[in-house]
């Protein structure tokens, strides 16, 4: 009996899945303590602390939701799990974009038909200048090796195979993996994939 009840749990524990991998900060890209959280239809499954960024969770297949934090720093991906698993995070800043300006309604009287007119083109304009003045300031506020990449793609036309710019670099295929998707995050590139590599191309405000 102790031998069927040794092989059945041994059977269980072969037949679970693995999901791991390395939590990085946006800045640096280093590797960062955090709090991992692994959640299913929102019910939370497990929950451990990667000490020096690195995380495992044994799991059934099936799909799930990994929220790692570190201060006020947050990563939340969607994550399929069909086997062993590997699945890095990085960690973003929480923030909240400002709200769009509300609808006036339109009143029957022409002088407050003029009136909402005017004020609902007003909130227009600045919406406008507000996207305007963030989508300026996201190059701005790149970290110093993010913006040593822009400046190679911008010298390059605006262009480049991944490939050539890790060897511009002398990146790792990893690191250079994560910039690229920190810059895709920001919406300061766009990756295109063509054949066997991608094209990286700067986005114009």
């Amino acid at each position: 009996m102790r031998l069927l009840l040794l092989a059945l749990l041994l059977l269980a524990t072969a037949s679970a899945d693995t999901i791991y991998g390395k939590v990085y900060s946006w800045e640096t890209l280093e590797p960062i303590s955090a709090v991992v959280i692994l959640k299913e239809d929102g019910m939370e499954m497990q929950k451990i602390v990667a000490v020096n960024g690195s995380y495992s969770f044994e799991v059934e297949p099936g799909n799930y939701t990994i929220v790692a934090k570190s201060g006020n720093l947050i990563a939340i991906e969607n994550v399929t799990v069909k086997g062993n698993v590997r699945f890095d995070l990085i960690l973003f800043p929480e923030f909240e974009l400002p709200e769009e300006v509300p609808e006036m309604p339109i009143e029957e009287e022409e002088n407050y038909s003029v009136i909402a007119l005017i004020l609902s083109f007003a909130g227009i304009v600045a919406i406008y200048a507000l996207k305007k003045k963030f989508a300026k300031s996201k190059e701005e506020i790149l970290p110093e090796d993010l913006k040593i990449v822009v400046e190679i793609i911008k010298a390059n036309g605006g262009r480049i195979t991944q490939k050539e710019l890790r060897k511009k670099l002398g990146f790792s295929e990893a690191k250079m993996s994560l910039i690229i998707t920190d810059l895709e995050r920001r919406g300061v590139i766009e990756k295109v994939k063509k054949g066997r590599g991608n094209v990286i191309f700067l986005k114009t405000p």
